[in-house]
C-alpha cells in the first residue's frame, strides 16, 4: 500500500481548492473561493487540512497549479507549497492548471484558449490529460482560423465573453483533485522530472516593462 502522503493545491483560479492525499485515497480536502487575496484566504482551510495529517507523518510531496490564472494565485500557491515542502523535508512539483479541469482524461485531446491580452488569444492543447506547453501566441484572425482546425472540446478559465464573437468554448475551472489525478497518472520518470523541474507561475510572454527614458549614467568601469 502507498503510503505517501501528498498534498495538492490549486490557488490559480477563483474556487481555490486543497486536497490531502495517501497514496491514490484522498483523506481530506478543502475550497474556498477568493478574487484577489488568495494569500489571506488559503491560510485558514490549509491550516485546517494540515491539521488532520497522522501525528508524525510528514508529507512526501506538495503539487500546485501554476496557470495560466490568477498569476498573483498562483504565485501564493507556490510560495506557500515551497514553505511547507522545507518544513516537511520534501520535494514541490508544478502542474499546467489546465490538466485539473474535470474530465479532462476523458477527452483525447481538449484545447485550451484564452484571453492573451495585447489583441492576441492564446491555444494549447491538452493531449491525454497532458498540457502542451508552450502554448500558442495567436493574432485574432490567425486564432480563429486556427481554432477552426481544431477537433475537441474548446474550454476557458475565463468568460467565454473575452474571446472573439463567435467562438463555442465553455466556461471551466482547474481543480486540486484533477491535478492530482495528472500527477498520479505519471510514471515515477516522469515525476522525477518534474520534482527537479523549477516550480513557477505559468506566464503566457514576460511582463511587459516600460523602459525608462532617461539615458543611462555612464559607468567608469
Amino acid at each position: 500500500m502507498n503510503t505517501e502522503w501528498i498534498l495538492t493545491l490549486e490557488t490559480s483560479v477563483t474556487h481555490a481548492t486543497l486536497v490531502l492525499a495517501r497514496g491514490r485515497e484522498i483523506f481530506d480536502q478543502r475550497a474556498f473561493s477568493s478574487e484577489r487575496s488568495q494569500e489571506c484566504d488559503l491560510f485558514a482551510p490549509l491550516k485546517s487540512i494540515l491539521a488532520g495529517l497522522p501525528e508524525a507523518q510528514r508529507l512526501s510531496r506538495i503539487i500546485v497549479g501554476t496557470g495560466p490564472g490568477s498569476y498573483n494565485g498562483a504565485r501564493v500557491g507556490i510560495a506557500t507549497a515551497q514553505a511547507i515542502a522545507q518544513t516537511h523535508g520534501c520535494r514541490v512539483a508544478g502542474l499546467c492548471s489546465f490538466e485539473g479541469v474535470p474530465g479532462v482524461s476523458e477527452n483525447e485531446t481538449l484545447w485550451a484558449v484564452g484571453d492573451a491580452r495585447r489583441g492576441s488569444y492564446f491555444l494549447m492543447p491538452v493531449i491525454e490529460g497532458r498540457a502542451q506547453i508552450p502554448p500558442l501566441l495567436l493574432e485574432e484572425n490567425d486564432f480563429l482560423a486556427r481554432l477552426g482546425e481544431c477537433e475537441g472540446p474548446k474550454v476557458t478559465f475565463e468568460s467565454p465573453t473575452r474571446l472573439p464573437e463567435g467562438v463555442d468554448c465553455t466556461e471551466t475551472h482547474s481543480t486540486a483533485e484533477g491535478l492530482l489525478k495528472s500527477w498520479l497518472a505519471r510514471s515515477p520518470e516522469e515525476q522525477e522530472i518534474l520534482l527537479n523541474t523549477p516550480t513557477e507561475a505559468f506566464y503566457l510572454r514576460p511582463p511587459h516593462i516600460t523602459k525608462s527614458k532617461k539615458s543611462p549614467r555612464s559607468h567608469p568601469f
